[in-house]
């Protein structure tokens, strides 16, 4: 799998696990190679021209990915970078449903007399009755534009809601709520009360199953993407390395490492030379935090201990800049 799809499905959310009523089948009317989509949140197969889309699978595609499903005049497009799953329940109220966790969806809904589709995001939720719109999810905000017909927008942690006509569009952000815009005129806001989202946004729940080198994107965030830290203990022995005094090695605060803050350990250990500084206040180590090593700013000893060359302290040796 790809790691678009790593990056994409690391983020991806349980759906209600109500048993749905038989109904017109989604169907893939066109797609390109990088289109995957999984009824287990685990395994992913490839979805190609004329497949029929299971109900409620999760549908992914990556950075050159595209696809079109269709059912009767209805189609919804995935453009690349989307993950999104569409439910349907004859039964309900709302017939479909469209969980929109990342990306874009071109939509084309069948106009009924009463509303039947809803489509769900970690910030808002766009009701239709039958319409031509766009919905756009990113980290921390959605969007809805409509060309033809009124949807309705709702803003979950806000209370907002706007009923949206052709040439307008409604933004949610997580933090500053609703604004609206529109090339004539601008939708009214109305309040109501605020709501919580049925599925989260990007990054804040993992996809059992999914790779633990996933990360992030701008469309998707999660993994590895802070400073490494390995092993790590108060009295340890072993060698690290980082840049600016950052953190990443196997000793904090004594034991044998190198580092960048007062030799070649981050917190301590058995290194040598230090760059500037005079002679060590507490010890004989080196490294930042205690331990044998060189550190950068100071001849001598560390600053918490041990035997060797360290930033603040010591009796050993060290150069000045």
């Amino acid at each position: 799998m790809s790691t678009i799809f790593r990056i994409l499905t690391a983020a991806l959310i349980w759906l209600p696990t109500a048993v749905f009523a038989a109904a017109d089948e989604w169907r893939v009317v066109k797609a390109t190679d990088q289109v995957k989509y999984t009824v287990d949140r685990t395994n992913w197969l490839d979805l190609r021209a004329g497949e029929v889309v299971p109900n409620r699978a999760w549908v992914s595609t990556g950075p050159r990915g595209r696809v079109q499903l269709s059912r009767g005049v209805e189609s919804v497009t995935f453009q690349p970078n989307t993950v999104a799953a569409i439910t349907t329940n004859e039964s309900a109220v709302m017939k479909t449903q469209i969980y929109q966790q990342v990306g874009a969806l071109d939509l084309e809904i069948e106009k009924r007399s009463q509303p039947h589709t809803t489509v769900q995001t970690p910030y808002l939720a766009a009701v239709v009755k039958g319409t031509i719109f766009h919905v756009t999810v990113g980290k921390a905000k959605a969007s809805v534009s409509v060309d033809r017909g009124l949807v309705q927008v709702t803003s979950f942690a806000s209370g907002q809601r706007s009923n949206v006509a052709p040439g307008q569009s409604a933004t949610v952000d997580k933090k500053a709520g609703m604004t609206v815009a529109g090339r004539l005129s601008k939708p009214e806001i109305t309040s109501v009360a605020p709501s919580v989202a049925q599925i989260p946004a990007v990054g804040t729940t993992k996809l059992a199953g999914a790779t633990p080198d996933a990360t992030s994107s701008s469309s998707a965030t999660s993994g590895n993407t802070s400073s490494s830290a390995s092993d790590v203990d108060d009295s340890g022995n072993g060698n690290g390395s980082s840049n600016s005094s950052s953190s990443s090695g196997n000793g904090h605060s004594g034991g044998n490492g190198n580092g960048n803050s007062g030799g070649n350990g981050n917190s301590g250990g058995n290194g040598s030379n230090g760059n500037s500084g005079d002679s060590g206040n507490n010890g004989n180590g080196s490294g930042n935090s205690g331990g044998n090593g060189n550190g950068n700013s100071g001849k001598g000893d560390n600053n918490g201990g041990g035997n060797g060359n360290g930033n603040s302290g010591g009796n050993g040796k060290g150069k000045d800049k």
